[in-house]
């Protein structure tokens, strides 16, 4: 009896210290909420600010001046997502591992070898002294609201057991090189292209994209080429699009735009209004960034997409090692070196690198990739730019002469601009320090030693691909292939497919006139061009296995639309099937690499899918040459077995947006313990393809898509419409964290509210931010 009393005694007690315990942390985490307070003493401040927070929680910042409006950005950006800027400050400096540890290596080596750090410092030798002067009051803002805590600090941190340095300038510039080291993809498509050549011979010209008929120089010897981790993530898109007046019921252009990223908590961007005298602008941001990055002021608006235009170039390297010296424009020049130190947490000692750089730009093995002949990396990022200048100028761009001045300085990463205002103008201008060279010397890893392998310049801005005022009264950039035919300048092969771009064409002509309706409608359109493409070779054909045939059957009655049911299901694991069948047995130990690059390209299994008698439909492995028609039936065949094993043999449980839901991922949520960061897992409809995108990493679970969606009315401002992926706060416990999860997953927007009267009907509360005395 003694020993049941006592061990009752000792879960008693457990029990109420894990209460205890339980309880102290939740109101450790509740009291790091945000305060909702009427007003707030800022030191730094030069008047008032006030602040109106609508229903969303999107805070509409209205200052007496820039300087004030700079900073009032950067206390509040701090206040709603601290956590955030902190992580991407980090990455961009290479300083992740010193508050994750071991995980953080990766990334650090990552940014420290491609020459981040180098490039934020050109940047910052390249601002002016009224940029500086606005990025440092933004940093003040920043770091008055981190002063202004004591022990409530952001969740992330208390977990982690660490406070964050002071915000620099450097650390907005930094978020810059975060979003252009994940949309240049040069260097993550020359080394693929190289495999294939390497692996196939000249017959991977097939299979390549369009325009790429010349193999690799002969001089580039490359028996192995492993990108390691440093492998392409799922390959992002993005849609843009403007209509003019003419094609519109209001007689005034509409501008939409769902820039594509990996979905994350909190969401990349963050809604917000900045509004003083000579400023006036709503849209979203970065967080670090103080000022908007795409949306509209009272004249103007603006949307982006990434160009996929190539401004990175790799160099194979002629070296004597015992000089440390590589050969250049006929001698031997000196290598210079960057030693980087990664501090990581939990460890004595650093991991300590000697990165060697040439003139252009750094060796990026042994560290990024193995291969036996050094390679150097050559790209735009490393001369430094005025890309925060020249967004600033176009927050204030009051028509479209104002506005190419902005863009002519927006250099790093190169985007797809489109264009209108209230005056009736629409346009597109791509953006970026574009190099001009031979295309033969930029597709593949290219002999450094030689003299045409350097850049002889940038191309001039007249001869760029813009336009302004197209007489077909649209116009539309969705990753797709850019310049007209015959155009004389070499600006890359890393294009996605044109289905997007072609679906959304396709809708803006269906109708004589469209509304704001009629976009949403383009917006979320899920049907999927590529299965026209495959339906038709289906009907061409008959398979011999009885389940197969009723698969082809079922897919050639499907409608295309990539939503809820059996038939996509089948299609979009028959399609990866498909293309495994066909490579895997050529490329090998490659085969993952080069499909992560064919995914939604114009290449791979898109070309050769229509020509019955390719040899890259054979498998190696067997005696017989196989048909098209042979891996078609085993594709489908496998495609079955994989979803009958992943829900069961009754076919109406199968659905392809259970198999792609989207898993609402916080970084430190990983752990199962850190779940509550988490927002949950959802269905999610759409692929790689379609117009509203979902893309997959390394299985079926969404990863990336639309990471907001806005719509302008140039009639109206008042009736644009937004939606972000999850919600404005960074704070777990707060109601915004994930509240427009619902609208973002059903297709469904938020008011864009722009006047004062717009906000006044919308508005949750107001606070003003007074001078510290």
């Amino acid at each position: 009896m003694k020993k049941s009393r006592l061990l009752r005694f000792i879960l008693v007690i457990v029990f109420f210290l894990v209460l205890g315990a339980f309880i102290f942390i939740y109101f450790t985490f509740r009291s790091s909420l945000p305060p909702k307070k009427d007003s707030a003493r800022i030191p730094g401040l030069r008047s008032e600010v006030m602040i109106n927070w609508d229903q969303w929680g999107i805070p509409h910042i209205k200052a007496d001046n820039e300087h004030d409006l700079f900073l009032a950005s950067g206390y509040i950006q701090a206040r709603e997502r601290l956590w955030q800027m902190e992580l991407i400050r980090r990455i961009a400096h290479g300083r992740l591992a010193e508050i994750l540890g071991q995980p953080g290596v990766r990334f650090d080596v990552r940014s420290r070898v491609l020459g981040i750090p180098v490039g934020i410092e050109r940047d910052y030798q390249k601002l002016s002294g009224e940029m500086k002067e606005l990025l440092g009051a933004y940093a003040r803002g920043v770091n008055a609201y981190m002063e202004s805590l004591k022990w409530n600090w952001p969740p992330e941190f208390i977990v982690l057991r660490y406070r964050p340095e002071p915000w620099r300038i450097e650390d907005t510039l930094g978020v810059k090189h975060v979003l252009a080291m994940s949309l240049a993809a040069d260097l993550t498509s020359e080394i693929p292209r190289m495999n294939i050549m390497k692996l196939t011979g000249r017959r991977g010209l097939e299979v390549l994209e369009p325009g790429i008929d010349f193999p690799p120089d002969p001089e580039v010897r490359l028996d192995y080429l492993n990108l390691g981790w440093m492998g392409q993530e799922a390959v992002m898109g993005s849609n843009n699009w403007v209509i003019s007046g003419q094609l519109t019921e209001t007689g005034q252009p509409f501008l939409a735009n769902d820039p594509h990223l990996n979905i994350s908590v909190p969401p990349i961007w963050m809604e917000i209004s900045l509004e003083c005298p000579d400023y006036r602008v709503s849209g979203v941001t970065v967080p670090g960034v103080p000022i908007v990055i795409i949306g509209h002021n009272q004249y103007i608006a603006w949307g982006v997409t990434n160009s996929y235009v190539d401004v990175q170039d790799i160099y194979v390297e002629q070296v004597n090692w015992d000089n440390e010296s590589y050969f250049r424009k006929g001698e031997w020049k000196p290598f210079s070196f960057r030693r980087e130190e990664v501090k990581i947490r939990g460890q004595k000692d650093p991991q300590v690198m000697k990165v060697r750089w040439v003139e252009e730009g750094p060796m990026i093995n042994p560290f990024l990739l193995s291969c036996e002949m050094p390679i150097t990396l050559h790209w735009t990022l490393y001369e430094g730019d005025s890309t925060v200048a020249g967004l600033y100028l176009i927050n204030k761009a009051r028509n479209w002469d104002e506005f190419c001045r902005g863009i002519r300085l927006f250099e790093n990463p190169s985007q797809n601009f489109v264009y209108a205002d209230v005056s009736g103008n629409i346009g597109y201008y791509l953006s970026g320090k574009i190099p001009v060279r031979k295309k033969e010397t930029a597709v593949y890893p290219y002999p450094g030693w030689k003299e045409d392998s350097l850049w002889s310049g940038y191309l001039a801005e007249e001869d760029k691909p813009n336009q302004f005022n197209p007489a077909s009264g649209f116009i539309i950039t969705a990753n797709n292939k850019i310049s007209p035919n015959g155009y004389p300048h070499y600006l890359g092969y890393d294009w996605l497919s044109s289905d997007r771009e072609e679906r959304i064409k396709e809708l803006i002509t269906a109708r004589p006139k469209h509304s704001v309706e009629s976009l949403i409608a383009i917006q979320n359109d899920v049907y999927s061009r590529r299965s026209e493409r495959v339906k038709k070779v289906l009907s061409q054909i008959r398979l011999s296995h009885p389940a197969a045939e009723e698969a082809r059957k079922l897919l050639i009655q499907w409608s295309g639309q990539v939503r809820e049911g059996l038939a996509p299901a089948i299609f979009e694991v028959f399609w990866d099937r498909l293309q495994e069948l066909t490579f895997s047995d050529d490329f090998r130990s490659y085969y993952h690499q080069i499909a992560e690059y064919f995914r939604v390209k114009e290449a791979g299994l898109e070309r050769i899918l229509d020509k019955p008698d390719s040899i890259w439909f054979d498998l190696k492995e067997t005696q017989k040459v196989e048909t098209r028609e042979e891996i078609i039936e085993k594709a489908l065949l496998e495609a079955l077995d994989y979803l009958r094993h992943r829900f069961g043999r009754n076919q109406e449980k199968w659905d392809w947006p259970t198999l792609h839901r989207l898993d609402y991922i916080h970084v430190l949520g990983q752990k199962w313990f850190l779940g509550f960061f988490n927002c949950g897992k959802y269905p999610m409809i759409g692929d790689g393809t379609t117009v509203r995108a979902s893309f997959s990493g390394d299985g079926w679970e969404t990863t990336g898509g639309a990471s907001c969606r806005l719509i302008v009315d140039l009639s109206d401002l008042d009736k644009s419409l937004a939606v972000i992926t999850s919600g404005q706060s960074g704070h777990f416990m707060s109601p915004h964290y994930q509240d427009q999860i619902s609208l973002y997953l059903n297709s469904l927007y938020h008011p864009w509210a722009f006047s004062e009267g717009a906000v006044g009907r919308v508005l949750e509360r107001t606070e003003k931010l007074v001078p510290q005395k």
